[in-house]
């Protein structure tokens, strides 16, 4: 089991911790001990997150599920691990932020005359009689965490935004990532790609969003060199035989470890019982469309 210097504050996340040192890989295990190097306002701070921070994270996925029309407040297990190992691992999310000589990294703050107005406000009262759901739980704590940061200071400060950060380059891996991956799409034109990165299997492009509504992942993006960021769906690893039988009910599955070693699944065929015909489990057309475009996409360094 894999020690991760990370604390538990209730039992929701002494399950959450209590599945990332069984499954944490040595690279996301020295993402969570140590932290990582960040670009925040010009300066080089390092990002480090909680499981406090997490569950603030989960709140808000669990919460896109119900805005797409989700009929239940459950979610299960599997996806809520899959969404800690993707906090954890994506580089982007901001946990809590320190300068590099250990101080808490602060924003600028210029300091105003406190203020004589009182402002009193009615509390706004919950539903009674209702049962409890999971995202009530994730809300709640959310809620708490977002009071106790509202508490006035002794003296009162005005937060002035800090200024634009410098525009810095586009992230050469990133270009190297999706220009790897193209490689391999063109190699397997009809087949949806999943490429192996660290803990996680990616699908990149326009067929993310199509694999994201079939499979009830989560649609992200990922900065690639382009103009904009590059739609993309991921797994964990140790869910992915799951995720890969989801994807051949309907497409053939191309999965890449790298870029030499890839695993062909072909779409799982229908055969008719009266007539013993096989067919095709649905129509390819739209997918194969959406292939065709992204093939076209060129990736350029800047």
């Amino acid at each position: 089991m894999t020690e991760l210097n990370l604390k538990a504050n209730n039992k929701a996340q002494e399950l959450i911790l209590s599945y990332l040192k069984d499954n944490a890989s040595e690279t996301l295990a020295e993402k969570i001990n140590n932290g990582v190097s960040i670009q925040k306002d010009g300066k080089t701070v390092i990002n480090r997150k909680t499981l406090d921070g997490f569950m603030k994270y989960a709140a808000n996925e669990a919460k896109k599920l119900a805005e797409k029309g989700a009929s239940s407040a459950c979610v299960e297990d599997e996806t809520v691990y899959g969404w800690a190992i993707h906090y954890f691992e994506e580089d982007s999310i901001e946990g809590t932020l320190y300068n590099e000589d250990g101080s808490e990294y602060k924003p600028v703050v210029k300091t105003v005359p406190k203020s004589t107005t009182t402002i009193t406000t009615k509390p706004i009262e919950k539903p009674k009689d209702r049962q409890t759901s999971l995202f009530d739980l994730f809300s709640e704590e959310n809620e708490q965490s977002e009071e106790e940061s509202k508490e006035p200071a002794e003296d009162e400060q005005e937060i002035v935004p800090p200024p634009k950060p410098i525009e810095k380059p586009k992230s050469n891996e990133g270009i190297k990532i999706y220009r790897d991956y193209m490689e391999i799409q063109q190699k397997y034109p009809s087949s949806i790609v999943a490429y192996r990165l660290g803990d996680f299997y990616e699908i990149f492009g326009h067929i993310a969003e199509v694999i994201a509504d079939e499979t009830g992942l989560t649609l992200i993006g990922r900065d690639c060199g382009l103009a904009e960021r590059v739609p993309m769906v991921g797994f964990p690893y140790h869910a992915a035989d799951n995720y890969f039988k989801k994807i051949a009910e309907f497409h053939d599955l191309a999965i890449a470890e790298n870029s030499a070693s890839v695993k062909c699944l072909q779409k799982q065929k229908v055969i008719d019982k009266e007539t013993g015909v096989i067919t095709d489990s649905k129509p390819n057309d739209a997918i194969a469309d959406k292939l065709s475009e992204m093939l076209k996409i060129q990736i350029t360094v800047r």
